[in-house]
């Protein structure tokens, strides 16, 4: 007998469930069954409306685009990155000599290359002011093969004695 009394409670139980899923669907389908035209999320009318406005809008809207053409020059490289303050040398055919400068040192396995020039310290992009140089003298990078330069658009490299 004790058996008898949890599958009564169980089976009530799930005849209640079925009436409450069955009584959400018919309010379900009464709240979204469709009573009149304009009885929708967008009426006909309005959305009619609203579509002649984006037509009276897309009318306004030229017709002609302009159009982006890329012509690259000859040195001009697209896909350079920002970040790169590298500049291209270019090859001249004058004799460029460097002005007279004192290489005392250099360290360049570190986090920070430095070289020492005419009693300074400098470090890679700086720029040594020479007084015989009527422009600066860049300094491109320093590495275990020496400082390299560039002055005048052409590229120098001082080796370590």
């Amino acid at each position: 007998m004790a058996d008898v009394a949890p599958k009564k409670q169980h089976t009530i139980e799930y005849i209640a469930i079925g009436a409450l899923v069955l009584v959400a669907i018919i309010i379900g389908i009464a709240r979204f069954k469709k009573g009149d035209v304009n009885d929708e999320v967008f009426s006909r009318k309005e959305f009619t409306q609203k579509w002649k406005e984006v037509e009276i809008l897309e009318a306004e809207v030229p017709k002609n685009e302009k159009t982006i053409a890329f012509a690259p020059d000859g040195e001009m490289f697209p896909f350079r990155s920002p970040f790169d303050d590298t500049e291209e040398t270019k090859q001249t055919d004058e004799n460029v000599v460097l002005p007279e400068m004192q290489f005392q040192g250099m360290i360049w396995k570190s986090a920070r290359p430095q070289a020492i020039i005419n009693n300074k310290v400098y470090d890679i992009k700086d720029v040594i002011n020479v007084d015989t140089a009527e422009e600066g003298i860049k300094i491109k990078d320093i590495n275990k093969d020496g400082i390299h330069l560039i002055y005048r658009n052409k590229e120098f490299i001082i080796k370590p004695k």
